[in-house]
Parts: C-alpha cells; sequence; structure tokens
C-alpha cells in the first residue's frame, strides 16, 4: 500500500493539506478561572477520503493526540462520535469516518487562570487518511483564548459542538440490559429493551474480537432483540466482557459493556 508522508509548519490553529482541512477549535471564546473548556479537533475531509475509529477494524490506525498546554491545565480522553462501517471489499471492514467530524474533549482548567492572558493550547496531531491508498499526515495546531471573569460561548462553533454531541455513543438506558452468549464460533448479543429492536449495528471497542466483514445477523423480539456475531479468527482465548457500540437508526447510540456466558463444557 502506498503512503506519503505530509507535514504542516506548527503554530496555527487550522493545518490545510493534502486531502483535509484540520483545526482546533473551542466552544467558547474566552476563560474563566477553573471552568473546563470543551475543545475539540475538526477534520474536513475530501470527498471520498476516510479516517478512522478508536477501533479502526480490518485496517488503519486512529488518529493520536499530543497535547502541550500551560502549568495547571490537563487534557481528558478524546470522545468518539459513532461511526460509520465502511467495507473496501468482501474480506475487509473499516470503521471511521467521511466528509466532517469533530473529535471533542474536555480541557481541565485550574481554579486561577486570571494571571495568564491569552491562554495558549497546543496539540500536535496524526493521523491516517485513505482511499485507494493511505496516507499519514500530522500538523501541530496552536490556539490562544484570552481570560474573561465569566467565559462565552462562541457562537461559530455552538452548531458543530451540539451536533457532535448528539453523536456520542450514550449509557444504556437504566432499564435495558444486555447480555452475551458465547458459542464455538459466535457471539449472541441480547438486549432487553421493553420494546422491539427491528434494526441494529454493533461496533466493537476491541479489535480481534469479532469478525468484521461478516453480517450480523439481527432477530428481533417483542422486548428488544439478538444479534448474532461471528467470532474473529484472531480471538485464541475467551472473553469476560464484550465492549462497543450500539447504534440503531432513529435513537442515541449507546456504550455497551456486556458480560459474557461461556458456553457449557
Amino acid at each position: 500500500m502506498l503512503a506519503v508522508f505530509v507535514s504542516q509548519m506548527p503554530g496555527l490553529p487550522q493545518a490545510n493539506l493534502q486531502h483535509a482541512r484540520v483545526e482546533l477549535l473551542a466552544r467558547q471564546n474566552s476563560l474563566s478561572d477553573g471552568a473546563d473548556v470543551p475543545m475539540g479537533v475538526h477534520f474536513i475531509l475530501e470527498k471520498g477520503w476516510h479516517i478512522y475509529w478508536i477501533n479502526p477494524g480490518d485496517s488503519g490506525q486512529p488518529p493520536s493526540f499530543k497535547w502541550t498546554l500551560p502549568p495547571g491545565f490537563s487534557a481528558g480522553e478524546i470522545r468518539w462520535p459513532r461511526p460509520e462501517r465502511m467495507q473496501p471489499s468482501k474480506a475487509l471492514t473499516d470503521y471511521g469516518y467521511h466528509d466532517e467530524i469533530l473529535l471533542p474533549l474536555t480541557i481541565h482548567t485550574p481554579p486561577s487562570v486570571s494571571s495568564r492572558t491569552p491562554v495558549e493550547f497546543g496539540v500536535e496531531v496524526k493521523w491516517l487518511i485513505c482511499r485507494e491508498v493511505c496516507i499519514p499526515e500530522h500538523a501541530d495546531l496552536r490556539l490562544s483564548l484570552p481570560v474573561a471573569a465569566t467565559a462565552s460561548a462562541d457562537p461559530h462553533h455552538a452548531q458543530l459542538f451540539e451536533k457532535t454531541m448528539k453523536l456520542l455513543p450514550q449509557p444504556l438506558p437504566h432499564a435495558w440490559k444486555a447480555s452475551v452468549t458465547s458459542s464455538k464460533d459466535r457471539f449472541a448479543l441480547t438486549i432487553r429493551a421493553g420494546k422491539p429492536i427491528t434494526t441494529a449495528e454493533f461496533f466493537p471497542f476491541d479489535p480481534g474480537q469479532i469478525d468484521n466483514p461478516a453480517p450480523q445477523k439481527l432477530q428481533p423480539s417483542h422486548t428488544g432483540a439478538t444479534l448474532t456475531l461471528k467470532k474473529s479468527d484472531e480471538l485464541l482465548k475467551p472473553i469476560t466482557i464484550l465492549r462497543g457500540v450500539l447504534v440503531i437508526p432513529g435513537s442515541p447510540a449507546y456504550r455497551i459493556e456486556a458480560p459474557v456466558r461461556q458456553p457449557i463444557q
């Protein structure tokens, strides 16, 4: 597979690269003492190109982030919106994003920032962008925010952050239950939701557990559904928890951490 290295000079909030524009955004346009800052790395991708989810599937790798922050500040974990399923061939399935995606996180702010203005944040981003070929790219992004008595929202970015929040997987509703039964070459993921589920798709957090290209067979019931997942040939020992994201059309995406019941010997 052809790979070309592309880089971007540091010091800018935005990088315009060969097949993507990447920028560091904040949901607000100022800082205040002790108020956390929602931020995100925004990818705008050339049509036909994609980047990868935290579990890239059968190929690729997810973006990585190395933060440079002022003393007292810290970066939370990236929160990954629900992915798309991409199947470049019958033998391969990848998980990732096309077109445009914001990967958000929270910057934790110290109790006092009033003596510092402006405050500069930096991140080195590395990612793999693919179509017929895969290209590793990277950019060093910087963003400065002034300090104010009260942090104010940035109206230019509010809609993008709100849209992204709706794509983030949520905890399974309290009344719902998820469990998994393991057989020789299958996992049966059962969701009890108190209502029928007629369409759903599962995206695993952990690679090498399910056969990504294999069809996921859904059997609805009056209380939910059972989703049959083929095991990966790479899975060499039993697992106790199946973790991932359940996507149901018309509903939020849900995080799944389901206990796995092993077959009776």
